[in-house]
């Protein structure tokens, strides 16, 4: 029990409740604990978002298309981790991408009926829970404003950024090049000098068809350099 209350400890969701509410929590609420091993499918994509899930040990890969199919974006999350928590409510309440076993994985879910009645009687989890929905709807809007200003290094990193996890390894986006220059509605050579410029800052990595995330950091202080620039 000691074990769990230090993981779930580390998730945004859990700040600010105390030890032994937790762990009166743990306890009396019907927590599921599930187990899967390497390469198993541990939730399907457009599965719908009943529970409340959480990864407590272990790594999940996560495999995510664009609708026409000419983008797609792996990761590996790392516990712990909670999957996908902004797509519990709303119009839309499916899993928006599959997610696989990486070695052995520990997984904890409630349903969302439960998950309600915490949030009524421990204000705490309601007011976690409507931060991260905030933070998470905040960035998405951040990005889609960063798609048609700032140069292609910024809009570049602001994309990866909503779409990944802050945690995340093993980052690729396989697409071929001409589809990503016209999605970002740039000329071929711009795409290009980009990429190698990032290449050689060791940020990625890249094929015609590929792009590989080598540090996700740098990604974020691309962009806190152009709000410096801005305040200059």
């Amino acid at each position: 029990m000691e074990n769990i209350y230090q993981t779930l400890m580390q998730l945004p969701l859990f700040q600010g409740v105390s030890r032994s509410k937790l762990l009166e929590l743990v306890e009396k609420t019907r927590f599921h604990f599930l187990k899967y091993e390497e390469g198993e499918k541990v939730i399907a994509r457009s599965e719908s978002c009943s529970h409340l899930k959480f990864l407590l040990s272990g790594s999940l890969r996560s495999e995510m298309n664009t609708y026409d199919g000419k983008v797609k974006l792996t990761q590996t999350l790392h516990a712990p981790d909670i999957i996908a928590p902004d797509h519990l409510f709303g119009r839309s309440t499916h899993y928006p991408a599959n997610f696989y076993a990486v070695g052995s994985v520990g997984m904890m879910q409630i349903d969302k009926a439960t998950f309600m009645t915490i949030m009524q009687d421990e204000p705490i989890f309601m007011i976690n829970m409507l931060n991260i929905l905030s933070r998470r709807s905040q960035k998405s809007k951040e990005t889609i404003l960063s798609m048609s200003s700032g140069d292609l290094r910024e809009r570049l990193s602001h994309w990866i950024l909503n779409l990944t996890s802050r945690n995340a390894t093993n980052i690729r986006i396989n697409a071929r090049q001409r589809d990503l220059y016209s999605y970002f509605g740039v000329q071929r050579t711009a795409l290009l000098n980009t990429l190698a410029e990032m290449k050689q800052e060791k940020i990625i990595d890249y094929t015609t068809n590929e792009v590989t995330i080598l540090d996700r950091s740098s990604l974020r202080d691309i962009l806190l350099e152009g709000i410096e620039f801005l305040e200059e």
